[in-house]
């Protein structure tokens, strides 16, 4: 029997990435929530009891990116707009330690959900950072 082979490549790192809105800059320390999956339905035919037939349902849950930046001097980021569809698409580049592009996802149909002021201690020497969560429609692979 023959044996699948796949290439073996590195695998991509998760440490350096760019985030464009409209192909303007928008660096973040920390992005999460990129996923896919569907609900699906379990459905037994009468008679059968050995098996079962699973269909997939309509997505019934929104998509959340959640973003982390540091705060900076000067003039406000503009995601502290919520409730606002974000015109144009949100593309996140994935790059190796050279800065080449290995992959890049680019979200749609964006709408700003929350922003929130990250923690502030007396007691850490940490960075006010700013957190958003911004809802997408949907996104490709490119």
């Amino acid at each position: 029997m023959e044996q699948l082979s796949l290439p073996i490549t590195d695998p991509i790192p998760g440490y350096r990435f760019i985030v464009f809105l409209n192909n303007i800059i928008m660096g973040f320390q920390k992005v999460s929530g990129i996923s896919r999956e569907v609900e699906t339905e379990v459905y037994h035919e009468g008679g059968l009891n050995t098996s079962v037939h699973i269909f997939p349902k309509y997505c019934s849950s929104e998509r959340i990116l959640h973003m982390e930046k540091g705060v900076c001097q000067g003039v406000e980021h503009p995601f502290r707009l919520t409730g606002c569809r974000l015109e144009g698409p949100l593309n996140l580049i994935v790059m190796d330690n050279l800065g080449i592009p290995l992959k890049s996802y680019l979200f749609m149909g964006l709408v700003l959900k929350a922003w929130e002021v990250g923690e502030l201690s007396a007691e850490q020497n940490t960075i006010l950072t700013n957190r958003f969560d911004v809802s997408y429609e949907s996104f490709v692979v490119v």
